[in-house]
Formats: C-alpha cells, structure tokens, sequence
C-alpha cells in the first residue's frame, strides 16, 4: 500500500481541505497525548513492578483502550480525507463534531479508573465512542452521498457499507472490550460480537460483489 502524507493533499488545490485535515490532526495528537499525561502513580506504591500492575492495572487498561480508539478513529478519518476532492460547509460541520469527541476521550478515560468506577461510567464512555462513531459515519455519508465529493465514486451498496462500518463498528467492539472492567452481561458482549462480525460480512460481500 502506498504510503500518503499531507504533502499528497496539496494538490487538491484546495486550502480549505487541506487546513481542516492539519487541523483535525493536531487534535487527535493533542488528545492522545493527553491519554498519557492524565496517568498517574497509584497512591501508596511501594516501587514495585508488582504493586504497580496490580494497583494501576485499570489506569493502564484504559489508557491502552483509549489509545487503540483515538488511533483507530484517526486512521479512518486519514482514509476518508485522502480521497475527498474539496472542503465542503457540511464535512466541516460533522467533522467538529468528531473532533469534539475526540478530544473529551482522556476525560472519559479518566472516568474508567477513577472511583467511585459504576455501570454508568462503562455507559458514558460507551456512548461518547458510539457518537464519535455516529459523526464520523455521518461525515463520509455526507460527503458521499450528499456532497458527492469522495473519489473514486463507489457503488452506492459500497459506499453503505462503509458508513455503516464508521458508525457502527467503534461502539460495536469498545462495547465488547469493556468486559475487561466489568461483568457485563454475556448476551450484551456476544451480540456486539456478533455485530461486529456481521458489519466486517457485509463490507467484504460488498467488495466482492461490487468490485
């Protein structure tokens, strides 16, 4: 695959698309490098390895979530931008939204470890990944669909498919992960599986089918 950099996008011949993506970049590295400043040494820590992983074990298991999230949710928006032919009022709109998302991600963190740690918390967190997930479909629908200024053009199946992976497939495995915190329910973490299964079926049957 070939490797892209933002020096790729300066022949769009648009400054405005090229300014929203150094922009939304700078976000992302701004939040996840917030993941790592919100970490902390457990209180009471003896200097040990041990006591370290037994006591900060959630701390660092959030942040290890949360890093795969912002990492994942970065490299489609990569994708998405590399192949949109100009900034449009609409992309711009929907993309704030992720960025705002994004960029409350280490204080969702946060929340994963710090107590009093309840169902709630797993929900909140659940909900601010699922809504990133939300716009971030939304965005290339837009742009697809709407603007019509992603290219090349796909089948229009194709371009379904891909929405609904963006929209559906975050929340899909965050939730299932979660069961790394909690004892939640096995029918809850085996129907997000079986989502996410279902969602990785129908963009390869669409591949394939209208390639």
């Amino acid at each position: 695959m070939t490797d892209h950099t933002h020096a790729d996008l300066a022949h769009k011949g648009d400054p405005s698309l090229d300014r929203l993506l150094f922009f939304s970049d700078g976000v992302f590295a701004i939040a996840i490098t917030l993941l790592a400043i919100e970490l902390h040494v457990p209180h009471g820590w003896d200097g040990t390895a041990a006591t370290l992983l037994r006591e900060g074990w959630p701390m660092l298991a959030a942040f290890v979530l949360s890093f795969g999230v912002v990492g994942i949710f970065w490299n489609t928006h990569r994708r998405l931008f590399l192949g949109m032919e100009r900034f449009t009022m609409g992309v711009f709109v929907l993309n704030l939204a992720v960025l705002a998302g994004i960029a409350l991600m280490p204080f969702a963190t946060v929340l994963m470890y710090s107590p009093p740690v309840t169902p709630e918390t797993f929900a909140i967190y659940l909900g601010l990944v699922s809504a990133i997930g939300l716009f971030n479909g939304m965005t290339y629908g837009y742009a697809a669909f709407v603007a019509d200024v992603v290219r090349p053009r796909l089948h229009p199946m194709r371009r379904l498919s891909v929405m609904l992976m963006q929209t559906l497939m975050p929340g899909a495995c965050c939730g299932a992960s979660l069961a790394l915190f909690s004892n939640t329910p096995v029918w809850i973490t085996g129907g997000l599986a079986l989502i996410a299964v279902g969602l990785t079926a129908f963009i390869i049957w669409t591949k394939r089918r209208y390639a």
